[in-house]
């Protein structure tokens, strides 16, 4: 297969900028440099070498629409796990261009899964609910604040429809200043956006997902949304080979550390690659805890086992992993 290609060529993608290398069978670079991130303007500098190419980019948020322009025109392009790629590219971006095309004339590109459309488009949606609702939550505390600071006490739990009257009064007579006026007209359009953005994704993933939305939803903890987060980030369940993949994928799975013949005590990563997948299993998690259900039950064994609600919950979502592994790869909804 290698040797019916002539060139191989390795894409440092970002947003406005993408570096290019081109590789010949033999590892000698016959072209590089830099091109907008534009599909037609990368295409009329690689044009010369695309009848017998093989082309490989890193996984990043910008690389979608040059993956879908190549992909849609026929032609071998590859995407590498971005996890993987650390390990062997730096911050030069000429240099990792280069790196990327040798690893796909050595045929050491890592590869990593590229959604179809249907899910591209769930995550993107997803992702922008979710920012939004971030920023909902700023403005939520900004409002408080500036209504602390201007000593005006609502006679109603915040953001309820009581609350609301009572604050739009203030407003309409001038007991609240500018900054509050909009500051609350800033709240409730992100909070109409948010809203808006839900329905748009629950739309989208009844359209493409509907039995496995189901499935999701059987378990205890998930409602629609939630559910969307994790169809987004986990179809389609094939891709994983077992449950302990799908933890680790997750980010809910103990990491321990061994030096000079001593194991250290396992502990969560700070980060995960899929952070909005681990934010959906916390969130489901922190429901079932107040739930009496085994999962409920277990949270507390766990909580005081640990002694660290965070760690207990933690554990929840991991068990939450495992059935969600389950309800998909076996089509039958959770019963327990």
């Amino acid at each position: 297969m290698k040797n019916s290609i002539w060139y191989f060529i390795g894409l440092d993608v970002h947003k406005k900028s993408t570096y290019y290398a081109v590789r010949d069978r033999h590892g000698v670079i016959v072209k590089e440099g830099e091109v907008s991130s534009i599909y037609s303007e990368l295409f009329r500098r690689l044009e010369p070498y695309l009848f017998s190419s093989k082309i490989g980019l890193e996984a990043t948020t910008t690389y979608y629409p040059l993956y879908q322009g190549f992909k849609q025109a026929g032609y071998d392009i590859h995407v590498g796990n971005t996890i993987h790629m650390r390990q062997v590219l730096g911050k030069n971006d000429k240099l990792d261009a280069a790196r990327l095309a040798e690893m796909l004339r050595l045929e050491s590109f890592p590869e990593s899964y590229v959604p179809p459309q249907e899910i591209q488009k769930l995550r993107t949606l997803v992702r922008l609910r979710h920012s939004l609702m971030e920023e909902r939550n700023k403005s939520n505390i900004r409002l408080q604040a500036f209504l602390s600071k201007a000593g005006l006490r609502m006679r109603a739990n915040p953001f309820t429809k009581n609350w609301a009257a009572q604050l739009t009064d203030c407003i309409n007579t001038g007991k609240a200043g500018p900054e509050i006026k909009h500051e609350y007209d800033h709240y409730q359009y992100l909070a109409n956006k948010v809203q808006d953005l839900n329905r748009e994704m629950i739309e989208t993933a009844r359209k493409n997902y509907a039995k496995e939305l189901e499935l999701i939803k059987s378990i205890k903890g998930f409602g629609e949304v939630l559910s969307c987060y994790i169809a987004a980030e986990v179809l389609p369940i094939e891709r994983f080979k077992s449950e302990k993949k799908l933890r680790r994928y997750a980010g809910v799975t103990p990491v321990f550390k061994e030096s000079g013949g001593k194991t250290s005590r396992g502990h969560i990563p700070k980060g995960s690659s899929r952070p909005l997948l681990r934010w959906a299993l916390v969130q489901a998690a922190s429901t079932t805890a107040n739930t009496k259900t085994k999962l409920g039950s277990y949270y507390h064994k766990k909580k005081k086992q640990k002694k660290s609600s965070k760690l207990a919950k933690i554990a929840v979502a991991s068990t939450l992993t495992n059935i969600i592994y389950k309800v998909l790869t076996t089509q039958k909804p959770y019963t327990a």
